[in-house]
């Protein structure tokens, strides 16, 4: 292989852009797509030169082909012309990113999503893009919306309480869905800005959320979503295969047991992730997503059971969004938290819903989409009204750490102060099983961190060493994570020694689970104090 073959594979490994996405799943080459694009051009009347140097130029610097161009890839794709004018570039091409549009919030689109999930989601580590900042948006805008409808349906029809929405023969829903925004807390109907602003272009998705449940935190006005057409998808019918699971699962029968043995498998592969890293755990949440699914779509369950292996479902999606992040695989992981959240909501679980929008929101942080971050945290913010305090708490701490990734000092204090004062009102009430994690330590760690970002290292330093030392041995992923944090802020404040003392701790956890974010903190730790040797 020449040097610039080896250049170029390389290079378009590390590509997160969509059209990287396509080139891939084609087999294509820079100059192999440039030859696509320019015989289709011909066919279509234009003439055209196969150059590579064009398609690079798109895919790592961002220049919108000229409109040919565009028509010509389409035609290659199979892409009908009239998507090039409904979906800006790159937003029409055929990358599976963010959540499926166009699936009614029902079981049958949260199956639809789950099963496009597990088709095209969960494989190649770097095969899956990252949804730009607009498709974020949208699924926000789509979430709020569901949200506002279910309650609407919910005060017109029975009225019978708390229970998940179901479809009805119209594919609407009926009863009390998850409110996640345009809802008022207590359960009453309100207008539906956010279905509105998908007509208008004029939403709110973002820049009020913090105001939606505390009246006194303060945001940025952020850019509102457009409003956007959505294609044909497939029903969960006609997209599920007839694999051999689901074939085994055809004739099964859910009871009790089942789904107790399922909900305490979810609990056990959470604590694996925390002693293990989520590099150990990613294939068992995948075969574990597969087995519910089988049973959602074909086993013989009562209707009860229904809700409680949606739940199941969400939770395993997001674990599954946390290994990814875990591991690096940034377009699944916001993949698994988006999914996730169509499974939560069919569920009508309110506080997996804020921990689904609270995990895409750490992800974007360590992503380096800290836009979006701040986007997918007022969601999840939203979205705890009424949750338990802890619950309540964990949606703030995020808030913290999202306006920290974008500089803004007060609000991130603020929302800090209020996870403090949710986390004090959770020692009488107890929360959701699966958040036994987020203790007082967890939000020291959380706490010195945002203040990290926002360097104040003098003030993290004491946050992160008392989480340290608060943590549970067993948990030894975060243990090296918050030895190294505690490094770096020692770096910052001049204790060259204490910081590689704690970096060698930090290097020896490492050896013990497998997690990439591990290593990148500690290659980072290491060039700060190789620098100041």
């Amino acid at each position: 292989m020449s040097g610039a073959d080896a250049e170029e594979r390389q290079s378009a490994a590390a590509s997160t852009h969509p059209l990287a996405y396509v080139r891939r799943r084609h087999g294509w080459s820079y100059q192999d797509l440039a030859r696509v694009i320019a015989d289709n051009a011909r066919i279509l009347g234009v003439p055209m030169a196969a150059r590579r140097e064009k398609v690079w130029r798109w895919e790592h610097w961002g220049v919108v082909p000229e409109a040919d161009s565009q028509r010509a890839l389409a035609r290659a794709l199979g892409i009908p012309a009239r998507e090039l004018e409904l979906r800006p570039w790159p937003r029409w091409l055929p990358a599976h990113g963010g959540m499926p549009d166009g699936l009614p919030w029902t079981t049958e689109g949260s199956l639809t999503a789950l099963t496009a999930l597990l088709d095209n989601g969960t494989g190649d580590p770097r095969g899956y893009p990252i949804a730009d900042e607009q498709a974020l948006l949208d699924a926000i805008a789509d979430w709020d919306a569901a949200g506002a409808e279910g309650t609407a349906a919910g005060s017109a029809g029975t009225g019978t309480g708390s229970g998940p929405s179901r479809p009805t023969s119209t594919g609407g829903t009926t009863g009390t869905a998850v409110h996640p925004a345009g809802a008022h807390p207590g359960g009453q109907a309100v207008t539906d800005p956010a279905k509105a602003a998908r007509r208008t272009g004029k939403g709110t998705a973002r820049g009020t959320a913090s105001a939606a449940v505390t009246g006194h935190w303060d945001d940025e006005a952020i850019p509102n979503p457009r409003p956007e057409r959505v294609p044909r998808q497939a029903t969960a019918a006609t997209a599920l295969p007839d694999n051999a699971v689901d074939a085994t699962l055809a004739a099964a029968v859910v009871d009790r047991p089942v789904i107790e043995w399922l909900e305490a498998g979810v609990l056990g592969l959470r604590k694996l992730d925390d002693r293990l890293g989520g590099a150990s755990v990613r294939h068992r949440v995948e075969a574990d997503l597969r087995m519910v699914r089988g049973l959602l779509h074909r086993g013989q369950h009562e209707r009860a059971h229904e809700g409680r292996l949606l739940r199941v479902a969400a939770d395993l999606a997001q674990l599954g969004g946390w290994a990814a992040t875990d591991t690096g695989r940034h377009g699944a992981a916001q993949r698994h938290y988006l999914t996730g959240l169509r499974l939560a909501h069919s569920a009508g679980d309110r506080s997996l819903a804020v921990a689904l929008w609270g995990g895409l929101a750490l992800h974007a942080v360590i992503a380096g989409r800290p836009r979006d971050a701040v986007a997918a945290a007022e969601a999840g913010v939203r979205a705890a009204g009424g949750a338990p305090p802890a619950v309540r708490a964990l949606a703030a701490s995020r808030l913290s750490r999202a306006h920290a990734a974008v500089g803004a000092d007060g609000p991130s204090r603020r929302a800090v102060a209020e996870a403090e004062r949710q986390l004090d009102l959770a020692e009488r009430e107890s929360g959701p099983s699966w958040l036994y994690w987020f203790d007082t330590a967890e939000l020291a760690a959380q706490s010195g961190q945002s203040l990290l970002d926002l360097g104040h290292a003098h003030e993290a330093r004491p946050l992160l060493e008392q989480a340290l030392a608060m943590q549970d041995a067993s948990y030894v992923r975060d243990r090296c994570l918050y030895s190294a944090r505690a490094a770096t802020a020692r770096a910052l404040t001049g204790d060259l020694e204490g910081a590689r003392s704690l970096g060698r701790e930090a290097a020896r956890l490492s050896r013990l689970c497998g997690s990439p974010r591990i290593a990148d903190t500690l290659d980072a730790l290491k060039v700060r104090l190789d620098a100041a040797r």
